[in-house]
């Protein structure tokens, strides 16, 4: 009953799709109101994305990234004190709960620059923003008709996720107003969005003579607000309790990566510095793992351009078709990862990944519509796994579930039940 789409699993074709022919698959099959947050970073179509992706790049570079890891630290060192509080009384925790804490706290910090301390104060509004982060009745309506939302101004997001968008961005344009910004931060970019006039086309090349393709509103700055926010805390938060899940069923993946985080941390003379986080090869490895197992998006959607043939497959796609390259099925095909349900790190290795298909490893696509936050996540991710695990072994409890279901109403692959683990100091 929804409008046909196709789905991809050659990687061949996803290469095509998703690199080699970006211009014709560049827009996303998605569209809803503008004020409803529809203008963001990761929907919009490609007029709109190719000047907010040219905005933002600069605010993801390594220089960037390690200005904000102080603050980053910050939030680990505040979740330790927390896990080593309650679990003196109690050494079952619902990771999902605790972990949400620290991303929480981690994004509001180096996306927008506020400083909130996510383990003593009530966090009912960030609770109820998850709370919301589902597929909802309109979603299915626009899988039904396509371009319902549209035709009808209408959003994927409840009145409660606008409204917090908005609060977000109006705190910032009051702090920026009565303090002097240091350098050019992710806010700074969203507040300062109608100041910018250069332009580049889907090519990457620059284009001078063309009007910018969105307006100053505060309802694209809110829109940016919510791609953020919401990219910084559930990425996060779903893969760290993925993490720590698998970490307790795995004792010897555990073992030996503490291992590692104990050695380099010797070095550092107990701080976990940003240079000392990037020494933690097999940490990565672990990171990569985690979302080859657990890819939290449900699909890379596009919508065709213009008419086009993909290679290989002797098949002709007509202009406006939908076409869906699926991460979970990717990953979890024997073909290109054996015994896929297993968690195992060393799929990592540099000597694996040398020879492995550049589209058999999906987490955040792949090309130039890809995850501008990779790098931002997995610092987020290894200082919370590091600190964690140098003060803790995790392991399984009472009610720890042998086989994690997934919730088909989130809009990522989030578990269906609460997964416990025990936090044993060390």
């Amino acid at each position: 009953m929804t409008s046909p789409t196709l789905l991809i699993r050659d990687l061949d074709i996803a290469k095509q799709v998703l690199v080699k022919d970006f211009e014709a698959f560049s827009d996303r099959a998605t569209y809803f109101s503008k004020e409803g947050l529809g203008e963001n970073l990761f929907h919009a179509d490609a007029e709109t994305w190719k000047f907010l992706r040219h905005q933002f790049s600069s605010a993801f570079t390594t220089t960037k990234i390690k200005a904000m890891y102080g603050g980053l630290a910050v939030c680990g060192d505040n979740l330790v004190d927390y896990i080593e509080d309650i679990s003196m009384k109690k050494p079952e925790q619902d990771v999902y709960k605790l972990v949400f804490k620290y991303s929480i706290g981690t994004i509001m910090s180096a996306a927008f620059g506020f400083n909130i301390d996510t383990f003593n104060n009530d966090m009912r509004l960030f609770e109820i923003v998850d709370e919301k982060f589902n597929n909802t009745y309109y979603n299915e309506m626009d899988m039904l008709i396509p371009g319902f939302l549209q035709k009808f101004n209408l959003s994927l997001f409840p009145e409660e996720t606008i409204s917090f968008c908005h609060q977000i961005i109006e705190t910032g344009m009051k702090q920026q107003s009565s303090t002097k910004s240091e350098g050019k931060s992710m806010m700074d970019i969203i507040l300062n969005l109608n100041k910018e006039s250069e332009i580049y086309d889907v090519n990457q090349k620059f284009v001078n003579d063309k009007e910018l393709p969105t307006d100053s509103s505060k309802a694209l700055k809110a829109a940016q607000a919510w791609v953020l926010f919401t990219a910084g805390y559930a990425n996060i938060t779903l893969s760290v309790t993925y993490v720590m899940y698998e970490l307790a069923r795995n004792p010897d993946v555990q073992e030996k990566l503490r291992e590692e985080i104990t050695t380099v941390l010797d070095k550092h003379n107990g701080k976990l510095s940003y240079e000392a986080l990037k020494e933690m090869k097999y940490l990565n490895m672990v990171f990569d793992e985690i979302l080859r197992m657990y890819p939290l998006t449900n699909g890379l959607i596009r919508n065709v351009s213009r008419d086009i043939k993909l290679e290989g497959a002797n098949v002709n796609i007509n202009q406006g078709t939908v076409v869906a390259v699926s991460p979970y099925a990717i990953h979890h095909d024997e073909r290109y990862y054996p015994d896929p349900e297993k968690f195992y790190p060393e799929r990592f290795s540099p000597e694996n990944v040398r020879d492995r298909h550049s589209c058999a490893f999906l987490p955040f696509g792949v090309g130039r519509r890809s995850c501008l936050g990779l790098q931002l996540g997995k610092i987020q991710f290894g200082v919370c796994v590091a600190k964690v695990l140098f003060k803790f072994r995790l392991e399984t409890s009472k009610n720890t579930v042998t086989t994690i279901k997934f919730n088909p109403n989130r809009v990522l692959l989030t578990p269906a039940q609460d997964i416990y683990v025990n936090f044993v100091p060390t």
